[in-house]
């Protein structure tokens, strides 16, 4: 009796692992496991969790709904959905990000005001919703258009009269924040001039753009993985050969899985930025690989997602 339970357990473990597993490569278990999980994280937030999130970081109401807002644009955009519901879904998660509530730990007197940290994930959430066909049943159109209009007014003002890289708070500022900054700019011109500021102003040996403005020569896993996806989504002409030089620099791959360093040495040095880091590998940095590679058409990234459906 005992084995047939044991049996049966593992056979149930199996099969559960198995789904894992073919997950990423099944368009019906795909879209299920992404349906539910945007159900789930929506109804978490819709009752107050992205308050928790502020409480413990400052930035943590606005990145909880931006997060949420872009995984649902970008399912929406993939299959070809316009239901009203993932319209609200994203509606909810605008109005969450305009509150005073989430603008409060943002410093107004800076410049630009409330920071890159602010200015650019809202004006990107922003901006992609308004590339959807979502869009159209929006019930803020008016205040997203105007609030998109006023960030760029913002930063191009912030750029004059000489360019540099936008603090992400006072006195502090990250590569990675200026770029996504940059996903949303309408002013070409001041898009490539922003981007050849962040290249020149690297000293990484590698060419890899830097992690934070307090040491031009420190590159990080995670801060590498998103600048990567931002340069790919900025259309930047030498983006093929800057997505090797971060793999050679931070990827390693067992069997098609892809873990990413945090550090360059391969320490286990973590902060807030890294999430947890395991045998050198960091969290953040694997999963944000993962969508970067996935960013590249890059099937190694199926085979991640679906080793990280395992954990």
């Amino acid at each position: 009796m005992i084995k047939k339970i044991i049996r049966y357990i593992g056979l149930l473990v199996m099969g559960y692992l198995l789904i894992c597993l073919i997950t990423p490569f099944n368009s019906f278990l795909k879209n299920r496991s992404i349906e539910h999980q945007i159900t789930f994280l929506s109804e978490l937030l819709d009752e107050g969790y992205d308050v928790q999130l502020q409480n413990r970081y400052p930035e943590g109401k606005l990145f909880s709904n931006a997060i949420l807002a872009l995984s649902v644009i970008d399912y929406c955009n993939r299959n070809y959905k316009v239901d009203e519901r993932y319209q609200t879904i994203v509606d909810n998660c605008i109005r969450r990000i305009q509150s005073s509530e989430t603008l409060h730990p943002f410093n107004s007197t800076m410049s630009p005001a409330y920071g890159m940290f602010y200015n650019g994930w809202v004006s990107y959430v922003c901006s992609e919703y308004q590339k959807s066909k979502l869009f159209k049943t929006s019930k803020l159109k008016i205040e997203i258009t105007e609030l998109t209009d006023s960030i760029e007014k913002r930063l191009v003002l912030a750029q004059e009269p000489d360019l540099r890289i936008l603090d992400t708070y006072a006195g502090a500022n990250w590569p990675a924040d200026n770029l996504i900054g940059l996903i949303s700019l309408k002013n070409d011109t001041l898009k490539q001039q922003w981007m050849h500021k962040l290249f020149q102003t690297a000293k990484h040996d590698s060419g890899l753009i830097h992690h934070s403005g307090f040491d031009y020569a420190t590159i990080r896993g995670s801060s590498s993985a998103m600048i990567t996806f931002c340069l790919n989504k900025l259309n930047y002409e030498r983006i093929e050969a800057y997505n090797r030089t971060y793999k050679e620099a931070f990827v390693d791959e067992f069997m098609g899985i892809q873990l990413v360093n945090e550090n360059i040495d391969g320490s286990n040095e973590m902060d807030v930025d890294s999430g947890p880091v395991i045998f050198g590998y960091g969290a953040s940095a694997t999963i944000m690989n993962i969508k970067t590679q996935a960013s590249f058409r890059c099937n190694h990234a199926k085979y991640t997602w679906a080793a990280m459906n395992m954990i």
